[in-house]
């Protein structure tokens, strides 16, 4: 818990100097503040090369080129238009799949009609062989249910009918 605490206050620490480092480079600083950061930089390596690396920065910074400005209009236009653009392009691609999906399935429905070897319609004009029509006795049965201690009868379990090809 300590080290965790004592990491916590270097890198506050860490981030004082950074922020004294770098207001020293802009020259603002007070004189006591002044004192503080020459005396860092006189005793600590690591700081020395930090200020080299920020003081080449702050010399390079304003031989840098600023890019030409655009008008926010015209910025917009631009960002708007290619959204546009993009929208236009995703709804293409979903249009042309949804009428290429639907030809597929109108020529696959009319080569059945045109003599294409369609199981699904010989399905259809086929008769399904029944063996016998289901009957219900629910008030009548067909046998007499058996009586407490009375011999059961087993029935097989599928008909002569149903067997017959």
């Amino acid at each position: 818990m300590t080290d965790n605490f004592d990491g916590e206050r270097s890198g506050a620490l860490l981030d004082e100097r950074f922020e004294l480092l770098s207001a020293y480079l802009d020259d603002e600083v007070t004189a006591s503040e002044r004192q503080q950061v020459e005396a860092w930089l006189a005793n600590d390596a690591a700081l020395q090369y930090q200020y080299r690396q920020m003081q080449k920065i702050h010399q390079a910074f304003p031989q840098m080129s600023v890019p030409s400005s655009q008008s926010a209009q015209a910025l917009s236009t631009g960002v708007f238009g290619k959204i546009d653009r993009q929208r236009n392009r995703k709804l293409a691609w979903i249009g042309g799949g949804t009428i290429a999906a639907t030809l597929v399935a109108a020529l696959t429905g009319l080569s059945g009609l045109f003599g294409g070897n369609n199981h699904q319609f010989q399905f259809a004009a086929s008769k399904a062989k029944t063996p016998a029509p289901l009957m219900l006795a629910l008030n009548d049965p067909i046998l007499a249910m058996p009586a407490k201690g009375e011999q059961v009868i087993e029935l097989p379990m599928s008909s002569p009918e149903v067997n017959a090809d």
